[in-house]
Order: C-alpha cells, then sequence, then structure tokens
C-alpha cells in the first residue's frame, strides 16, 4: 500500500521505529552519562544495518507473497529454523565472550534474559503445536 508521496506503510512505520529508538536511547544515555563520539557511530551504524537488512528481507517477502506455492513456504521456514539454529550458537557465544571480557553485569543478565526467554517461547510453541498434531 503506497501513501501520495509515494512512501510504502512498511517504510513510514519503519522509519518511525528508528526514530523511537533514537529518541529512546537519547534519554537511555543521559541516565547512563551522555554519548560520547564512539557510541553515536555505533548507533548510526546500527540503524543503517537494520534499515537495509529490513528493506531488503521486505522486499524478498513482497517478491515471494506474488507466488506463495508450498516450494516458497517450505524454504521459508527452513530458513528460519537454520537462523533460529545459528542464533543459539551466536547468544551462547556472546554470553561467553562478555563473562571473560568482564563487560557489566547488567549486559550479562539482560542478554541471558534474552537467550532464556527465546528459549522459553520456542518450547512454549513446540508443546502447542505437538498438541494440535
Amino acid at each position: 500500500m503506497k501513501s501520495k508521496n509515494g512512501f510504502s506503510l512498511y517504510t513510514i512505520v519503519g522509519l518511525v521505529v528508528v526514530a523511537l529508538m533514537f529518541v529512546c536511547s537519547a534519554i537511555a544515555m543521559f541516565f547512563v552519562g551522555g554519548y560520547t563520539s564512539k557510541i553515536i557511530s555505533i548507533i548510526i551504524a546500527v540503524m543503517a544495518a537494520s534499515t537495509i537488512t529490513n528493506n531488503i528481507h521486505q522486499l524478498f517477502i513482497k517478491k515471494n507473497e506474488k507466488d506463495k506455492d508450498e516450494r516458497n513456504i517450505s524454504i521459508e521456514y527452513k530458513a528460519k529454523a537454520k537462523a533460529f539454529d545459528f542464533m543459539k550458537i551466536i547468544l551462547c557465544i556472546l554470553i561467553i565472550i562478555y563473562v571473560f571480557l568482564k563487560a557489566s553485569l547488567i549486559i550479562i543478565l539482560l542478554i541471558s534474559l534474552a537467550y532464556l526467554l527465546i528459549y522459553g517461547i520456542y518450547m512454549a510453541f513446540f508443546g502447542r503445536y505437538h498438541k494440535e498434531m
């Protein structure tokens, strides 16, 4: 769906989310101790990478919506499963690296919480789908 100025709804929502993330990070950094040039460059690089990857992903999804056959659906599910497998390994390695680097305890706890939350969601849906099938 295109708006009057030519932007899709997805692009507009994405820009609003990025702006909201920037404002929230500015508020958080105000309480933590302020921005440095290193932090600003990291935030801008992450926002740019996120925007680019989301737009590329959206381009592929729109292409696949035209021909939703069983083969494309199967490929998408296999790709998601493989990404989940790699995500488990990467999060474990990231937790270990943060521990060895003696990072802040709150960072280690937050990433560990994210790891446990992802596995909790996985187990809940696995049990639900197991009962249904």
